[in-house]
C-alpha cells in the first residue's frame, strides 16, 4: 500500500520550519509539517489545508523540490516536498493534538531533533542543496 503525502519546506531568515509531533504512535518525532493527499485533492491543495490546519496559517507561494520514496514496514510512503512561503505576517503555532511544538532550525541544526525516518532521508540530501533549495528566498 502507498500512502501519497505533502510535505511544506518553509524557510524564514535562513531556518527551515520542523515540527515535533504529538500523536501516540510518532510522538516526540520531528517531521516537516504537511499531510496525506485526499481523493480529487493536487499536491498543492493538500498543502494549503494542511497548513491552515496544522499551523494556522495560508500558503504563499510553492514549487516542487523532489518526491522521497520511502519504505516503512506497513507501507509505502510516497512525499512531495514542496518549498514553500508564508505571507510576511504569518505565525505558525503547533496545533494540540497534531504537534507539541514548532521550532525553526538553521542548515546546521538539522540533525539537532531526531526526524521521522523518512524525513531524515530527505534532509540528509537537503543538507547539501540548502542554498539552491531556498535561493528564491534568499534574495
Amino acid at each position: 500500500m502507498t500512502v501519497h503525502v505533502s510535505a511544506a519546506l518553509i524557510c524564514r531568515d535562513g531556518k527551515l520550519l520542523a515540527a515535533r509531533r504529538s500523536d501516540e504512535a510518532n510522538e516526540g518525532l520531528w517531521e516537516l509539517p504537511g499531510g496525506k493527499i485526499e481523493e480529487g485533492e493536487t499536491g498543492v491543495e493538500t498543502l494549503k489545508r494542511e497548513l491552515e490546519e496544522e499551523l494556522g496559517c495560508s500558503a504563499g507561494s510553492m514549487w516542487l523540490l523532489d518526491t522521497v520514496e520511502y519504505e516503512y514496514p506497513t507501507f509505502h510512503l510516497s512525499m512531495d516536498c514542496y518549498v514553500c512561503s508564508l505571507p510576511k505576517d504569518a505565525m505558525p503555532a503547533a496545533t494540540e493534538g497534531i504537534h507539541s511544538e514548532i521550532r525553526w532550525l538553521s542548515r546546521d541544526e538539522l540533525f539537532d531533533v531526531e526526524w521521522l525516518p523518512a524525513d531524515l532521508a530527505f534532509m540528509r540530501k537537503l543538507s547539501f542543496y540548502w542554498d539552491e533549495a531556498f535561493s528564491d528566498q534568499l534574495l
